[in-house]
């Protein structure tokens, strides 16, 4: 049988098939569902294990407020299950929030005018803390004053002096690298929480705003900021040195003498004694933070989650939705495919069994008659990959827009076009696989025909 007669007559068969429709509207929902649900699966699920394998996701915040902190509590408590590590909070750690007062990027520079305020929150990173970076150094192979910035930076505001998160024109991080700005706390201030002991022997937590200095900084590498928990454009990220050296300039431009030994000096008193200090406890997982909480407040500590280090219960939620909704919903729909698919081949064969009969009584072979009703179930199931894929690329594209023109923390979910891709050749896969199935069963049922069939 020539190609061309085969062509004729499956699609003669298309049209006088009464459940090609259905088939092609399940055939491109199961598109749909593997290459949109997957990939945004995806997505959301490395968004979560990202925040998971963050620092500041697996930290807790011990205090020394109900007991003093001393060398042996310390090392008692690394000794428990699950802790990894215990750092020094003593510095400027928190929120603090710094004018960019002038930088020797003539570009950047440019964007000063057009804005009221030019700002950062610079974070000192902790000592077992890494910031890998996607280009340039790491802070952890670069002197002190050196900073690294994200790799998409907005450090500007408008002229209320608010933020407008969305559609926001990002400076590209990587150009200031080996650049300088030179920074100042806002209001000319930098706050520093401390511990102290009142009349009462009871530790409290307070705080003091010391005069800041101009401090220049060497960006020295770019990062990718996770936009599923902690972080922003405006976050920059100094070392442990760096952070120290700060705090001991704003201590010095404030006439705050650290070596003074006086009862009344409470910072000096407060930097000097390491059981005042607070500490990060860093637990070695995600999913054993509850056990190391636990048994820190069981030996009697003060220790707690700070809530904006964790991740986006949007991304929890998203992430479990797509990763296990998503994958029942995806072979429930091919189950339903293949039964559909495969009735309907059965029914027509039954259907055609005088013209198949005739077909062999013409001299026809099975495995011709077989070619003939394959190339009609490979025409329905392409056509249907052909429409369900412009669907998905569809919607793909509208939500990219939408998310890399809304908020910073939207654009976690952003659909890589590589992933879509590698899910749109598993559905081509898995979209061949269905009429082979149904081959298998069509050919069993279509040996039974015989040419006598031909006279009903």
């Amino acid at each position: 049988m020539k190609y061309q007669n085969l062509k004729f007559l499956s699609k003669a068969y298309i049209k006088g098939n009464k459940n090609s429709k259905t088939i092609r509207i399940v055939t491109c929902l199961l598109i749909v569902a593997i290459t949109v649900i997957s990939s945004f699966a995806i997505v959301t699920v490395n968004a979560m294990n990202e925040s998971k394998e963050d620092y500041k996701s697996r930290a807790l915040f011990l205090s020394p407020w109900i007991k003093p902190l001393t060398d042996d509590v310390i090392e008692k408590m690394l000794s428990i299950e699950h802790i990894e590590h215990i750092d020094d909070c003593t510095a400027i750690y928190g929120i603090n929030s710094y004018d960019i007062v002038d930088t020797n990027d003539k570009d950047f520079k440019s964007g000063f005018a057009n804005h009221k305020v030019t700002s950062v929150d610079i974070n000192g990173l902790y000592e077992h803390e890494n910031k890998r970076v996607i280009a340039g150094k790491s802070l952890d192979a670069t002197p002190v004053y050196s900073c690294i910035i994200p790799s998409i930076f907005y450090p500007f505001e408008d002229n209320d002096g608010n933020i407008n998160y969305n559609n926001l024109d990002y400076i590209d991080g990587t150009k200031l690298i080996g650049k300088i700005i030179t920074v100042k706390g806002s209001d000319g201030n930098i706050c520093v929480p401390y511990n102290i002991v009142d009349e009462n022997n009871q530790c409290l937590g307070v705080e003091t705003y010391l005069s800041s200095p101009e401090i220049k900084l060497n960006i020295v590498g770019t990062y990718y900021c996770s936009r599923a928990n902690s972080g922003s454009f405006r976050n920059i990220f100094v070392s442990r040195d760096t952070i120290l050296a700060i705090t001991k300039d704003a201590f010095k431009k404030s006439g705050v003498d650290i070596n003074d030994n006086d009862n009344d000096n409470h910072i000096a008193k407060w930097w000097n004694t390491p059981s005042l200090h607070s500490y990060i406890v860093v637990a070695d997982d995600y999913d054993n933070i509850s056990a190391v909480f636990n048994e820190v407040t069981d030996i009697g500590y003060d220790i707690a989650n700070s809530p904006e280090w964790l991740m986006s219960d949007n991304t929890i939620l998203l992430a479990n939705l797509f990763g296990k909704i998503g994958v029942f919903f995806i072979i429930a729909i091919f189950i339903i495919a293949v039964i559909i698919m495969i009735q309907s081949s059965v029914t027509e064969i039954k259907r055609r069994r005088g013209f198949i009969g005739l077909l062999k009584a013409m001299g026809y072979k099975n495995k011709q008659i077989l070619a003939c009703l394959s190339l009609e179930q490979f025409y329905i199931v392409l056509t249907s990959f052909v429409i369900g894929n412009v669907i998905s690329t569809a919607i793909v594209a509208t939500t990219n827009y939408i998310f890399m023109h809304g908020s910073y923390a939207q654009m976690v979910y952003v659909i890589d076009w590589k992933i879509f891709f590698v899910f749109m050749a598993v559905a081509l896969a898995i979209t061949v696989l269905i009429p082979i199935i149904c081959l298998v069963v069509m050919l069993h049922t279509l040996n039974k025909i015989q040419p006598r069939e031909a006279m009903n």
